[in-house]
């Protein structure tokens, strides 16, 4: 497999998002769940430009075509949906914990306007296909060709938690971690990697799976009112679920190629 491509991909990622965070945080400013605007969320779509635009460049109509045939893919086995329903429902932890929480704290959302259900869509949009076109519908679709998925996901999480790096100076969030937060971020992304690589490939590289499951995640550990039990909760069982996917190394073989140069999978696998 040819890497200049992939090396362009994240050279690419990295411009179209951190020309639009630095900015920020040269300026000073902080964004705060609930806040439209400034907001970081624009820069979220670098990661799904970059991939129209190389994908154009290096495989033209046929491999725009079978990118956007990932997007779409909707076609899976209902355990995969099982699987973003059961993410989401984990946001409704708080309910089960005594605290002063109003409806609207569950779609307060670093970034997005509050507007109640709609944020849903709109986080969708710009952080799950934002970032899964790229992140899973390019880098690690084309890693899968040449490595197998354990090594596939330890590279996307370094480039991964690398393009975060801007966010812990602009998103109130992340700026409120702290040294031992940030080393709990790190490995819970890492893990999340692990996770969605397999999400991915199993789901047919369906970028639609993991998209959803991404946002359904962000919603159970990002709002306001996630922060804390929920987030807590749904950290531990995803990175349970990595480890069992590691332990099984049956199904964390190299995929065989396709004609077009991407990951063929096994579902289920």
């Amino acid at each position: 497999m040819n890497m200049r491509p992939v090396v362009a991909y994240v050279v690419l990622a990295y411009c179209l998002s951190w020309i639009w965070w630095i900015p920020m945080a040269a300026s000073g400013t902080v964004v705060d769940p609930g806040q439209g605007w400034p907001t970081h969320l624009p820069g979220l779509l670098g990661p799904a430009v970059a991939a129209v635009v190389v994908t154009a460049a290096t495989q033209g109509r046929s491999g725009l075509a079978d990118l956007w045939a990932r997007i779409v893919r909707w076609r899976v086995g209902w355990v995969y949906y099982l699987i973003i329903l059961a993410t989401a429902a984990m946001a409704l932890i708080p309910l089960l914990t005594p605290a002063d929480r109003s409806a609207n704290d569950f779609f307060l959302y670093s970034g997005a306007p509050s507007v109640g259900l709609w944020v849903v869509l709109f986080v969708l949009v710009v952080n799950g296909f934002g970032e899964e076109i790229g992140w899973r519908g390019f880098l690690a679709d084309r890693l899968l060709n040449r490595f197998s998925p354990a090594v596939t996901a330890l590279i996307v999480w370094v480039v991964w938690a690398g393009w975060h790096a801007p966010l812990f100076l602009v998103v109130g969030n992340f700026r409120e971690l702290g040294v031992g937060g940030t080393i709990g971020w790190l490995i819970g992304i890492g893990f999340g990697s692990v996770f969605l690589t397999w999400l991915y490939k199993s789901a047919n590289r369906s970028i639609l799976i993991v998209a959803l499951w991404h946002t359904a995640y962000n919603f159970t550990t990002a709002t306001k009112a996630s922060a804390g039990v929920a987030a807590a909760v749904a950290s531990t069982l995803v990175i349970v679920a990595s480890v069992v996917i590691l332990l099984r190394r049956a199904s964390w073989r190299r995929p065989v190629l396709t004609t077009g140069g991407s990951a063929a999978t096994e579902v289920g696998a």
